[in-house]
């Protein structure tokens, strides 16, 4: 009876063990599966190891465009789609080169669900968990300052005290580098990883639609240095598009009624429709925020708010002015667009691809989001809710998964190319003018910290504890400066807090 139970309790010990080593990120399988030579795949075969793959399919209310899925693991099957196909094909080499098994497993959740799912997931061990886990950007970062994601820089070491083979390489093209520096607080903890293996970046990213039709029928009432399609475009193109810019061919264009000052969307012609998202997106395409990261992507909060107060004057001067209509919702921006009479509206880019947003009668271009002053660079904002990838600490296979991202994201030239050109409905001899002003975008993407994680760490950690508001808003207040110092305190008490977090994991 001793011995029995005795061995029991050995037993239950071992399995305790086991499961504290794989929750702790070093009980994965499959470790290594070859080494790559000088870039090559040649020697890297994983023996037909599953690697279980999360996509979601769920699709937003607010925006016209697919769900992510479809370039991600493909349709079901192929069309005429060719984009979809280029995904398809890509996806067949991944599986045929690495010699590894694909298996899809779908999320339909909104944004806010994504972090309970990755919890439950990661707590309980599941022993279906997914390796790679691909969704929002808002529930993949409240996962990560929970501590449910793997360490994709320094992934540690399998049950057997080896190193885990890591095929990560975000300097390599493809990679959003810098926005995944901009993931963390601490450059040795990579937990996040974002790429073109799925084109959501560039789907996500804030822009301002254009009516070509609109802006060349008008040229007559615009300003001197907008006397023609090309001369607007040359004029973004070489860096002098602002937010004064922006309101004075706002103003310019603008036609209302005869009886009311005030820009109704049934105007004969409107100059721009912004929505209630536009505060952080043109905070951010200003080069300001409460929040920075130094050149060592440490983060801080500021110390002097002035430029943060004049750009939150300038947003507001912008959304004051003549011919700017404000709507309520994302979408419905985009739909005032589609009406004919706006000349612009910040939308994202991924409306391009829609079917409503192709079939309109006018001709359509896109620029990036102004910013503060012409001697600044662009910054392009990617919304929140932008899918981006992670590895589960729960996850079985770090290795084989590491290497199956690496792979998909190296090879995924060809479908950037195939969105650019047939999703978005643009070629070089058509419109080159969108062309350029996508890759400028494409290029300008910017770390997410300082319109992002600032206010997240903020939320989690002082949200109904009589803390400081959530955050300014550009809207909101005229005295920015004074709101912001007299809390100053608390904000950068918040981070040191949440940095002090991320140096206990692992």
């Amino acid at each position: 009876m001793k011995k029995t139970k005795l061995l029991c309790l050995l037993l239950a010990a071992a399995m305790l063990l086991c499961m504290l080593s794989a929750c702790n990120g070093s009980g994965g399988g499959g470790n290594g599966g070859g080494e790559r030579v000088d870039g090559s795949w040649e020697n890297v075969d994983f023996d037909g190891q599953e690697v279980r793959f999360a996509v979601s399919v769920n699709q937003y209310d607010e925006a016209t465009f697919p769900a992510a899925n479809i370039y991600t693991k493909g349709p079901d099957q192929a069309d005429s789609n060719e984009v979809t196909k280029a995904v398809l094909a890509r996806n067949a080499r991944a599986v045929a080169e690495l010699n590894v098994e694909i298996i899809y497993m779908e999320r339909d959740l909104l944004y806010d669900k994504v972090q309970g799912d990755i919890k439950d997931i990661v707590l309980s061990n599941s022993a279906i968990s997914p390796d790679i886990y691909n969704n929002d950007y808002y529930g993949l970062g409240r996962a990560m300052i929970n501590g449910y994601l793997w360490n994709t820089k320094n992934p540690g070491v399998d049950a057997n005290g080896d190193a885990y083979t890591n095929y990560f390489d975000y300097t390599a093209d493809g990679w959003y580098e810098d926005f995944i520096k901009g993931c963390t607080f601490d450059q040795n903890k990579y937990y996040i990883f974002a790429g073109d293996y799925f084109i959501d970046m560039i789907r996500m990213a804030w822009v301002v639609l254009v009516n070509n039709t609109l802006l060349a029928d008008n040229v007559g009432s615009l300003p001197k240095w907008c006397q023609s399609l090309d001369e607007f475009y040359t004029y973004v193109e070489v860096g002098d598009w602002t937010f004064d810019s922006l309101k004075k061919l706002a103003g310019a264009v603008h036609s209302g009624s005869a009886t009311s000052g005030k820009t109704e969307k049934t105007d004969l012609r409107v100059g721009l429709a912004i929505n209630h998202t536009t505060d952080w997106v043109f905070e951010s395409s200003a080069g300001v925020g409460l929040y920075y990261l130094d050149d060592n992507f440490v983060p801080h909060a500021v110390d002097n708010i002035d430029a943060y107060q004049k750009a939150v004057n300038a947003y507001k001067s912008l959304y004051e002015g003549k011919g700017v209509y404000f709507q309520q919702e994302v979408l419905s921006s985009t739909e005032c667009f589609m009406q004919g009479n706006f000349l612009f509206a910040v939308s994202k880019l991924g409306e391009m691809e829609s079917a409503e947003l192709r079939d309109v009668d006018f001709e359509k271009g896109v620029v990036p989001t102004p910013k503060l002053y012409a001697e600044n660079a662009y910054h392009t904002v990617a919304h929140d809710q932008t899918e981006v990838g992670c590895i589960l600490k729960s996850a079985k296979a770090f290795s084989a998964a590491s290497a199956l991202m690496q792979y998909l994201n190296e090879e995924s030239g060809g479908v950037i190319n195939a969105y650019y050109e047939k999703g978005l409905k643009y070629k070089y001899n058509d419109d080159p003018h969108s062309r350029k002003m996508m890759d400028i975008v494409r290029d300008s993407l910017d770390t997410p910290f300082s319109f992002y994680f600032g206010p997240l760490c903020h939320q989690l950690l002082y949200e109904g504890a009589g803390g400081p508001p959530y955050t300014p808003t550009l809207q909101s207040f005229d005295g920015l400066s004074g709101e912001f110092a007299s809390w100053k305190h608390a904000y950068k008490d918040c981070l040191q807090k949440m940095i002090d977090k991320f140096a206990s994991f692992e």
